[in-house]
């Protein structure tokens, strides 16, 4: 028999936009010393982008009750020797819809599983997962994006662009284990049992994009998004999108680009009901894309 517990929150939010600092990159751009113009010979209706990364992750969570609180975080890397399996992708499509507007959408996917025998009592909601005993452990991120970009500087060689949108943030964490468990109060619990925390919340995000051509067919990418939430429906932290990208057309309608990437979240506190959560997550690599134009 398995006995199964899932904890949802969820959540609205607002905040406030990050600030983007490239005045060495802008500096260059005023000088002239982009030769090539912004997409060159390239399409620039439809674009889009289909990779991954090379990533490292760290992983730092804790689930609770308002009324008990929260136990020691967890370091999911460390603890349980993640990934064991890795799922990772992403996919991006900004759609040109005049001379200064476009539409961005993307998604980036990483789930991770590992399983290890413990060292240590491990508190997770409402059970304590005892050393010495085989525990699996699982870690779901999914972040779906949409956003309205302005082009507020469009020069030949260069595009800076501000832009707003809504990024759908979805973490879950659980833990699983036979025979090895015990409630908060002490007693022994029988069979499997598996304990999921899991946070599902709209987000509005703001942010700011360079596109900067080195030559008809090279170009520089650099973006960041950015929201701080300050207790607010039940939500208190940060999200932040960062990138820094290559791009080289091959051919008039193909490319690859290469560079880094980076997904962080630091929500020190999410309470619904009488649950609490917290969560502290970073995914940072290469990546590494496979380019289209339309």
């Amino acid at each position: 028999m398995t006995k199964r517990r899932s904890r949802t929150l969820h959540a609205n939010a607002s905040g406030a936009a990050g600030l983007l600092l490239l005045s060495a990159l802008l500096a260059g751009a005023g000088t002239g010393s982009a030769r090539a113009e912004v997409p060159g010979d390239v399409p620039d209706k439809i674009r889009i982008s289909i990779g991954g990364l090379a990533a490292d992750a760290y992983t730092d969570a804790a689930l609770g009750s308002t009324t008990s609180g929260l136990g020691a975080s967890i370091n999911f890397e460390d603890i349980f020797d993640l990934p064991e399996n890795k799922e990772t992708g992403r996919i991006e499509l900004n759609w040109r819809i005049n001379k200064r507007q476009f539409l961005d959408f993307g998604y980036f996917r990483l789930n991770r599983s590992g399983s290890k025998v413990v060292e240590q009592d491990i508190n997770w909601g409402d059970f304590i997962f005892l050393a010495n005993g085989k525990v699996t452990a699982g870690f779901d991120t999914n972040f779906p994006y949409a956003a309205w970009r302005y082009s507020f500087l469009d020069l030949p060689q260069v595009r800076i662009s501000g832009s707003a949108g809504i990024d759908y943030l979805s973490i879950g964490a659980s833990l699983k284990a036979t025979g090895s468990v015990t409630d908060t109060a002490g007693n022994p619990i029988s069979g499997t049992v598996k304990e999921k925390g899991s946070v599902s919340a709209p987000v509005p995000q703001f942010g700011l994009q360079l596109d900067w051509a080195l030559s008809k067919r090279l170009a520089v990418l650099l973006y960041v998004r950015q929201i701080y939430i300050n207790n607010i429906a039940g939500i208190d932290g940060g999200i932040g999108e960062t990138a820094a990208r290559l791009n080289w057309w091959y051919a008039k309608h193909a490319g690859i680009s290469g560079g880094l990437d980076k997904e962080s979240i630091d929500l020190k506190s999410y309470e619904s009901g009488d649950t609490r959560a917290r969560f502290r997550y970073e995914v940072r690599g290469y990546s590494f894309y496979f380019n289209f134009a339309f």
